[in-house]
């Protein structure tokens, strides 16, 4: 939703994210969800995921708010330490106008350009991270995608796409001091993802020169397998997205794997190619390591025949998992090429089951 008359209807300023969009955006209510979300990939190769949410999945059709938050961290020899966290509303507090996200004792605050994220260490596992946003946030258009005729249907997310973190982060019976680069989102829904998305790839990287947000978002079967593909390109000196696209982008997968978990078909190896206003922008992803793997029955804690029947009914077979990958970007405008590699994290929200008509295809060219 990218319309002049979207901007007016939804109160949004065109040219600039405001702080009341990274406050709460939406009220308790049957089916809405709204989380906070940091990652950062440190210096010593330590990889942290922390997301703070207002439901959990298996709760969300209810009318009120059953907060948590998860925090995960890979440390550098690649063992996973990991802790979910189930807070009751009554001790938490998250405010509409600004980012302040309070459940007990953890914590999820900023500013726009200032955050704070604590986890105090529950089974071990926790952190207290500074992330010092360093260009502007960026919102595709209105943030919103929108689903139907009607347009009733929203899906939306903002981002900050680039910050330095510091701080330290608690696992394995230690406290570690960390420095490294980090993110954070906010995505607010008044929808369940399940009924209106077949999968998404979405991902962000910290180069020297360019910061890369990527979000490849397709519709399920009754949206006709819409692709969203969303891709924006931050110049990390002036801070400003110099390249954007929400619409007409070529994905080739190269290589496919079978997860062994999930039982379904994901990419392993796949390029993005996006072009207007006389550039060309490649995006090429191999993922190198999975660092969480979640399938029906560790979303949902228990999938029982009941359950099971009524996903075989919606043509769902949810399955999410988060990958460390090398990603090159290669931008061509006129004769000249840039090129630049390194490290990322993405993940890959697959809702429904494997099929022909939803672009997750093995390019046989």
């Amino acid at each position: 939703m990218n319309h002049p008359e979207d901007f007016k209807r939804l109160g949004l300023n065109p040219d600039v994210v405001e702080l009341w969009e990274d406050g709460r955006r939406r009220d308790p209510g049957p089916g809405l969800m709204e989380n906070w979300y940091f990652d950062s990939i440190m210096e010593d190769g330590t990889k942290a995921v922390v997301v703070f949410l207002t439901s959990s999945s298996e709760k969300r059709h209810l009318a009120e708010d059953y907060p948590n938050l998860r925090i995960q961290i890979t440390d550098p020899s690649g063992q996973h330490h990991e802790s979910f966290i189930e807070v009751p509303a009554a001790d938490c507090e998250i405010r509409k106008g600004e980012c302040h996200v309070q459940m007990g004792p953890h914590s999820f605050i900023g500013d726009l350009v200032d955050y704070r994220i604590k986890v105090e260490p529950v089974s071990g596992i926790g952190c207290d991270l500074h992330l010092q946003v360093l260009v502007k946030p960026f919102r595709p258009g209105t943030g919103y995608v929108a689903f139907g005729d009607d347009e009733a249907k929203e899906y939306t997310w903002i981002c900050f796409p680039r910050g330095r973190v510091t701080g330290s982060l608690t696992y394995a019976g230690k406290t570690h001091d960390v420095t490294g680069m980090g993110y954070h989102d906010h995505q607010f829904h008044n929808v369940d993802s399940m009924t209106t998305i077949h999968h998404w790839l979405w991902g962000r990287q910290s180069l020297d020169d360019y910061t890369v947000v990527i979000f490849d978002i397709v519709a399920n079967e009754k949206y006709g397998f819409k692709r969203v593909p969303i891709f924006g390109l931050i110049d990390n000196t002036s801070g400003e997205a110099v390249f954007q696209n929400t619409d007409h982008a070529v994905c080739s997968i190269k290589e496919m794997y079978l997860e062994p978990e999930t039982q379904k078909p994901h990419p392993k190896l796949l390029t993005y190619t996006y072009e207007h206003s006389g550039k060309k922008i490649d995006y090429t992803i191999r993922w190198k390591q999975e660092i969480e793997v979640r399938s029906s029955k560790n979303i949902f804690d228990v999938v029982d025949e009941e359950t099971k029947k009524r996903f075989d009914q919606m043509n769902l077979d949810p399955s999410y998992i988060r990958y460390v990958a090398e990603a090159e970007l290669v931008i061509t405008e006129h004769d000249e090429i840039k090129r630049a590699r390194g490290d990322m994290i993405y993940e890959f929200a697959y809702f429904g089951k494997p099929d022909k008509r939803a672009h997750i295809e093995l390019d046989e060219g």
